[in-house]
């Protein structure tokens, strides 16, 4: 019996010494953005569609202009939706935040940066490998009116940042680039923000979910729409079904940030059929979209009303 045992443990031993890489697991918890019951997708308040169209009088010979749009489901989707704008670095950009949890933003074009290169990765595996799945960019704030100007006067040039690997609008990389802006709060034509996000932040009872409510707690809770958590807007990632019912959604609110090699794991795991067997690169470094970002203003707008209120200082000091 002893000799047997030995063996078999020989056996398993010398099966873990091959030259095959273990495969990545794709069960749900490695992959993350699990969602309770099947909510439906919804893009927050009217949509706009970013184009581009040529025109040698414009800044690198691209007029980049916005124009009414609408989405219904064709097949699988993925979605990254951003906070494109905003430079406040906490929530309400008071830096007393940080001692609460929160984590300090960066600024509006290192973000994009950040989105950009983790699209990129996405694009080019989907790409790679014959997937059909719609990749599109979301920005889900309000387009700032001081941009209004200089975009008219530069051909839209400077409604979007440029990075690599997809460049403007992130156009190499995406099947569109939609603006849908959420409201902070309800009552408008918007859903608010909380609206929009609460079919995504149900919790279990588990651990995991016990300690992802005590953090949101600590944060302001979920109760009232005005906490200071529903100011956190990052970036979010959903994959979306052919019947438009959202399978998998990445919030970084909840401590489950996407990743390239998650949304891999995803679409093997979710859409399946002929994708069922694709490979997921062991890639030591696999980036995410930017984390952090809160609601607020845009950089040249916050200037502008910071000398605002140094000056209405300066008048009531008189």
């Amino acid at each position: 019996m002893k000799k047997l045992m030995l063996v078999a443990l020989l056996a398993v031993a010398v099966a873990g010494c091959g030259d095959d890489k273990p495969e990545i697991p794709t069960f749900a918890g490695w992959i993350g953005g699990e969602v309770v019951g099947a909510p439906t997708f919804m893009l927050p308040g009217p949509v706009q569609a970013l184009k581009s169209a040529q025109d040698q009088s414009a800044q690198s010979g691209k007029a980049w202009f916005f124009e009414k749009a609408q989405w219904k489901p064709k097949g699988w989707s993925l979605w990254v939706a951003s906070n494109v704008y905003s430079d406040y670095k906490t929530p309400r950009n008071d830096l007393e935040y940080l001692r609460k949890g929160f984590a300090r933003a960066d600024a509006a074009h290192e973000r994009a940066k950040q989105d950009s290169n983790f699209i990129g990765g996405i694009s080019k595996w989907l790409k790679a490998n014959n997937v059909n799945v719609e990749l599109n960019f979301l920005g889900y704030d309000s387009i700032p009116g001081s941009l209004k100007p200089v975009n008219d006067a530069y051909k839209g040039y400077w409604l979007t940042y440029n990075n690599q690997p997809c460049e403007r609008a992130f156009r190499l990389c995406v099947n569109n680039y939609f603006v849908s802006p959420a409201a902070r709060l309800a009552g408008g034509t918007s859903l608010s923000f909380k609206e929009w996000i609460s079919p995504y932040l149900v919790f279990g009872t588990d651990l995991k979910a016990a300690g992802q409510k005590d953090v949101i707690a600590s944060q302001g809770g979920m109760s009232d729409e005005r906490s200071p958590f529903f100011d956190y807007w990052p970036t979010m990632v959903f994959l979306v079904n052919p019947e438009g019912k959202v399978t998998r959604a990445w919030l970084p609110q909840k401590n489950d940030a996407a990743s390239v090699q998650r949304v891999q794991g995803a679409i093997v795991a979710d859409v399946g059929g002929e994708y069922r067997d694709l490979p997921i690169p062991e890639d030591a470094y696999s980036p995410g979209p930017s984390r952090y970002s809160y609601y607020g203003q845009y950089f040249i707008e916050t200037g502008v009303q910071a000398v605002i209120e140094t000056f209405q200082e300066i008048q009531n000091s008189k």
